[in-house]
């Protein structure tokens, strides 16, 4: 446990420093993916100026929610950018390498690349965040614990999704639309979701865990339903790992392992 946690960090670093070597380059994309985000903030608020309540959301609960998510994607982007990129990993065998190493082959392939633009989309969703706090009196406290959930719920959601790769081929660009439309609900107001899709929202796409419930808490402060939201990512979490590990078992198997031209 100890080893691999040693070599996790060793690959957050290694991934990180590379991400960052070219600066210029880091920081144009940055502010550029900070300005696509900003465009948005005028739709909620035209949004809100006409309908000031959506079944109990308010603007401050829409920018918290858009925040967070946006936050998230930029943690799993900069962090773990290699879940996004496992179809593809799979289709060209990379993960052959992988597999004769001594490490956990998911740690490996997750830690194997980075995005930059995740820079920009961790400062926009924090600095969203933070005026959240400053402006409508928003709790900060938990917003440590609020992050890692939702960047454990984005992360095992994309992990879940790519495995389907180990089974279908070419599904790079399905898998991309799956991540970005899981996202996209995650910052969207949780009354807009009902029947099968606020369903779909708190089980097999559960955004409810990533951004619903730490926005529900932050305004209501409901303990007993931030403890069930908890145990739901660890749940999450856990799938997801399990289903990959069954999608590898798949893929060592010989169907595709040493078999490509």
């Amino acid at each position: 446990m100890v080893g691999n946690l040693a070599f996790l960090l060793s690959l957050i670093r290694m991934t990180f420093r590379s991400a960052t070597m070219q600066r210029g380059a880091m920081l144009i994309r940055a502010i550029f993916s900070i300005t696509t985000h900003l465009i948005y903030i005028p739709i909620w608020l035209v949004i809100f100026s006409v309908a000031p309540d959506i079944q109990g959301w308010r603007i401050e609960h829409a920018l918290f929610a858009y925040g967070l998510s946006i936050c998230c994607w930029g943690i799993v982007s900069l962090f773990a950018f290699g879940l996004r990129t496992i179809p593809e990993q799979i289709d060209h065998g990379e993960l052959d390498a992988y597999l004769t190493l001594p490490k956990p082959v998911l740690l490996s392939a997750a830690i194997s690349s980075s995005r930059n633009t995740g820079l920009g989309e961790v400062l926009f969703g924090l600095g969203l965040l933070i005026f959240c706090g400053l402006h409508f009196g928003v709790s900060l406290v938990l917003l440590p614990l609020f992050l890692i959930m939702g960047s454990v719920v984005f992360a095992s959601g994309i992990l879940f999704f790519a495995t389907i790769g180990f089974w279908l081929k070419q599904f790079y660009a399905s898998a991309e639309e799956i991540y970005f439309n899981f996202n996209l609900m995650a910052s969207r107001p949780a009354p807009i979701f009902s029947g099968v899709i606020k369903i779909l929202a708190l089980t097999l796409i559960p955004v409810s865990l990533m951004t619903h419930i730490p926005v529900q808490f932050v305004f209501e402060h409901h303990w007993k339903v931030l403890i069930f939201a908890v145990l739901g990512v660890v749940g999450y979490a856990v799938l997801a790992v399990s289903f990959f590990h069954l999608g590898l078992k798949h893929y060592e198997s010989g169907n595709r392992f040493g078999v490509r031209g």
